[in-house]
């Protein structure tokens, strides 16, 4: 186990919450370790970045502006502490770089139905106006709990396209960005990233896991040539049809398609889904893989919860409440008691909740930029349960904080937040 820097001082605890059990990995972006809540006992990730940089950030940033999508991690919390940058996130299983040495090869089926899910996050990223613009195996990972569901991570390198509405324009002589053998042609030619580059290196990785091999990978006899020009110049001179020769005609298809894109043209991620799934002459998913426990029954994707933190907060007046406790289960959602804060552990839960109840009640999610019912405001619920001997009641936190409009990290006095969105109906 690695050690946290030795300028990180004891205990190792962040957010006087997350205590530090070991590393997960590391990289130029910082290091990843597993934690957990000391009160919840939940096990999370923290990633860690020295404080001079600003990848975190940027990462925090994006990674607030894509929550509630199924397929991106949940972001817990961002703070700067012992000069490091932190982000606290939902703890996933195993990337696809790890399937890829554990198996060398995945079956076709295997590749559809990754692409078919990774279709699916990347229509919801970019229609929020973000490019991910670095795939490879290692930013694609399994969920920890069902390890079926596909997860796009480490928007480090990421970008947002959009500006107020508007796509950015095209440039060239950009510096290149992404992971040599996966890039798309455009990043090789020192393009701006858009959209349909993403779909082009998502490809790349899927035929490299399908085949275990990719024409420009392990080149030799490049002499002083820089890897990335070289490997370029044979990605360009290698023809789609040549590179998909071992794969059913949709690939090429694909491939074709995104090349006869424009810069600013949004794909049809719903074509191209339908499109390569004539590869499959049963055309079902069941989203089973090589790693799945094949004992165990697998909700389709579609039926898996998204899942979120929600806390229903009654919105009658705060002076008849008292002796709130907290409810770790949801058996009496239907419950006419209007003195209880109820934690609900999904986003069905919620709306349920939400429809069932005759007195009117708030709910504080756990997810920013959701999309459920109507956003009222952003506060700050930080340390809800730590602080029940602050506060009477969990509704008096709610109240003394719920005019205050928090974002992760304030510049002028260094203190970050746990934000969290307030829907009422």
């Amino acid at each position: 186990m690695k050690k946290l820097p030795s300028s990180y001082l004891e205990p190792k605890i962040f957010d006087n919450k997350y205590i530090i059990k070991n590393q997960l990995s590391s990289g130029s972006f910082g290091v990843v370790y597993l934690a957990i809540h000391k009160v919840t006992r939940e096990e999370v990730a923290v990633k860690l970045e020295k404080g001079e940089h600003e990848t975190l950030d940027r990462e925090v940033y994006l990674l607030t502006k894509l929550q509630g999508i199924q397929g991106i991690t949940k972001l817990y919390w961002f703070g700067a502490e012992q000069n490091y940058n932190v982000m606290v996130v939902e703890l996933l299983g195993k990337d696809l770089g790890y399937y890829n040495r554990t198996y060398k090869q995945l079956s076709l089926k295997s590749g559809l139905q990754l692409l078919d899910q990774l279709l699916s996050v990347f229509k919801s990223v970019h229609q929020r106006g973000i490019v991910h613009r670095d795939l490879k195996p290692e930013n694609i990972m399994m969920g920890k709990q069902n390890t079926s569901i596909v997860y796009l991570v480490d928007f480090g390198v990421s970008k947002s396209i959009l500006d107020k509405g508007r796509h950015i324009p095209f440039k060239d002589r950009k510096s290149f960005i992404g992971t040599t053998r996966y890039a798309s042609i455009a990043a090789h030619k020192g393009f701006e990233i858009s959209r349909k580059d993403d779909l082009e290196s998502m490809m790349y990785v899927i035929i490299y896991l399908i085949l275990g091999k990719l024409p420009w990978q392990n080149l030799q006899n490049i002499g002083e040539k820089d890897r990335t020009i070289a490997v370029g110049e044979v990605k360009m001179n290698t023809t789609i049809d040549s590179l998909c020769k071992e794969l059913p005609i949709q690939f090429a298809d694909y491939l074709k398609y995104l090349k006869n894109l424009a810069f600013e043209d949004q794909p049809d991620y719903d074509m191209l889904k339908t499109l390569m799934k004539q590869c499959s002459n049963t055309n079902t998913y069941d989203n089973i893989f090589e790693w799945s426990n094949k004992s165990q029954h697998k909700e389709s994707i579609q039926e898996v919860k998204l899942q979120a933190s929600f806390l229903a907060v009654p919105a009658n007046d705060p002076a008849q409440r008292s002796n709130t406790k907290k409810q770790s289960n949801i058996s009496n959602l239907g419950s006419s008691s209007s003195n209880a804060v109820k934690y609900v552990p999904s986003f069905q839960d919620a709306v349920q909740l939400k429809q069932s109840s005759q007195a009117p009640i708030k709910i504080a999610a756990s997810q920013p930029h959701m999309d459920f019912i109507q956003q009222l405001e952003t506060v700050d619920f930080d340390d809800i349960e730590e602080n029940m001997n602050n506060q009477p009641t969990l509704e008096q936190k709610y109240l003394n904080l719920s005019g205050f409009d928090a974002k992760f990290k304030d510049e002028k006095i260094q203190f970050s937040h746990s934000a969290i969105n307030v829907f009422e109906q």
